[in-house]
C-alpha cells in the first residue's frame, strides 16, 4: 500500500430526502489498493468530523501515511486542520490522479444510479488551474546543464519499480496499448541531487511547452503543487529550431498518451540510475 494517500471530501451531485446536497468522504491510496467511502451529514461539514474519519480511516489500514495530498480549493483550511487534528500532514496538489480517475468513476456509475442525482459537470477536480502563478524561473542552483527529449514505450514501465532511483513516483500505464510512445524529458545536471529532492518536494504534476503569440519564442514549464508553475528552460527561433520541433512532437506524444508523460533527472545520461524519475500527466 502506498504511504501517500488521496482525498477528496465534498457535496456530491445528489439530493437526500429533505432536498439537502449530500456530502461524501473519499480516501485511497496511490495504487487503490484501498478505498475508503463514508458519507457526512451536512450539519458536520467541520474538520472534527474530517479528523475522526482519517483516524479511524489509519486504524482500519493499519497504515499512517506521510502525507494526504487534495485538491480542492474551496475545501483547503477544514482538510488541512482536519489533517493536522489528526496528526497527519494535509497537502494541497494538483498531483491527485488516482482520486480524479475514481471520482470520474463514480460520476459515470455510481452517482447517476442513486436517487436524487442531478447532472453536473462530468469534470469533479479542476485539475488544469486556470489562475495559477505567472511562471516563476528555477533558482539559479537548481538549473539544469541541458535537456533530453527522449521517448519510451508504455511497455518499458512494466519494471519501473525495480529502477534504480534516489526520488521517484510513477503511475500504472499499463491500460495503454504496450506499443504506445510515452515522451519524456532527462534534465541533466551536476546538482541533479538537489535539483530531483526540490521537485520530489513541489509535486510535479505536468510539463509543457507554451508557445509565446508571435510563434517564435517556447518555454518548457513546469506545473506543480496546487497552483505554481517553473519555467526550465527557454527557447528562440530560429537558433534553437531543432529543440522547438522537439516541443511540439512531445505535446503530440502526450496528447496520444492521454496526458502520460515523464520527467526524470539524471548526473550522465549513460549512467543506468536516476537521481529523481515521475510519471506525470496532463489534463488535456
Amino acid at each position: 500500500m502506498s504511504k501517500i494517500w488521496e482525498l477528496d471530501f465534498y457535496s456530491r451531485p445528489l439530493l437526500d430526502a429533505n432536498n439537502k446536497k449530500i456530502w461524501e468522504l473519499l480516501i485511497c491510496d496511490r495504487d487503490r489498493q484501498f478505498e475508503w467511502v463514508r458519507e457526512c451529514p451536512s450539519n458536520q461539514v467541520n474538520a472534527e468530523w474530517l479528523a475522526k474519519q482519517l483516524v479511524e480511516c489509519v486504524e482500519s489500514t493499519g497504515q499512517t501515511p506521510i502525507k494526504i495530498r487534495f485538491y480542492r480549493p474551496s475545501m483547503t483550511n477544514i482538510i488541512v486542520r482536519g489533517c493536522t487534528l489528526a496528526g497527519i500532514t494535509g497537502q494541497a496538489s494538483r498531483r491527485v490522479f488516482t482520486m480524479s480517475a475514481w471520482l470520474a468513476e463514480r460520476m459515470a456509475v455510481i452517482y447517476p444510479n442513486r436517487e436524487g442525482f442531478q447532472a453536473v459537470d462530468p469534470n469533479p477536480l479542476p485539475l488544469k488551474v486556470l489562475a495559477a502563478q505567472d511562471p516563476k524561473p528555477l533558482p539559479d542552483a537548481l538549473m539544469g546543464d541541458r535537456w533530453i527529449s527522449v521517448s519510451l514505450q508504455a511497455k518499458d514501465f512494466a519494471e519501473a519499480q525495480d529502477w534504480s532511483m534516489d526520488f521517484s513516483e510513477l503511475l500504472d500505464v499499463s491500460h495503454l496499448d504496450p506499443e504506445t510512445p510515452i515522451a519524456g524529458i532527462i534534465i541533466i545536471s551536476g546538482r541533479a541531487t538537489a535539483l530531483a529532492a526540490w521537485m520530489s518536494g513541489v509535486d510535479p504534476v505536468f510539463m509543457r511547452f507554451e508557445r509565446s503569440l508571435m510563434g517564435d519564442r517556447v518555454t518548457m514549464q513546469l506545473e506543480a503543487s496546487a497552483d505554481a508553475r517553473w519555467v526550465l528552460a527557454k527557447l528562440q527561433a530560429p537558433k534553437d529550431q531543432a529543440a522547438i520541433a522537439q516541443a511540439d512532437s512531445f505535446e503530440k506524444a502526450k496528447r496520444d498518451a492521454q496526458g502520460f508523460h515523464f520527467l526524470a533527472v539524471q548526473t550522465n545520461p549513460e549512467l543506468e540510475h536516476f537521481a529523481g524519475f515521475w510519471m506525470l500527466k496532463d489534463v488535456l
